[in-house]
């Protein structure tokens, strides 16, 4: 049950939920994408830049495309995904 290395699907659910994401209960985690350049500057991304803030504490993970920086807000994980390398490239010029 658990620890490194070890899956344990009880523990690791994906939930898609209709309504105010940012009215989930403490315990769930959030997550959504993001460019390296962490400029959140459009859509939802705007919020989550507003409500969890520290830019600067992802900035210091200098995590790249593909990978996943992560922040703590109370009981619950924000994960950011990096999907693209810069805001300015839009999903329909990005491979």
């Amino acid at each position: 049950v658990g620890g490194p290395g070890k899956w344990d699907p009880d523990m690791c659910k994906i939930k898609y939920v209709t309504g105010d994401l940012f009215s989930a209960p403490n315990q769930e985690s959030l997550a959504h994408c993001v460019s390296e350049d962490l400029r959140m500057g459009k859509g939802i991304a705007v919020l989550f830049k507003k409500n969890f803030g520290r830019v600067d504490a992802l900035k210091e993970q200098k995590k790249l495309t593909g990978e996943c920086a992560v922040l703590t807000h109370d009981r619950r994980f924000i994960y950011y995904l990096v999907n693209i390398p810069q805001a300015i490239i839009t999903a329909d010029k990005y491979p």
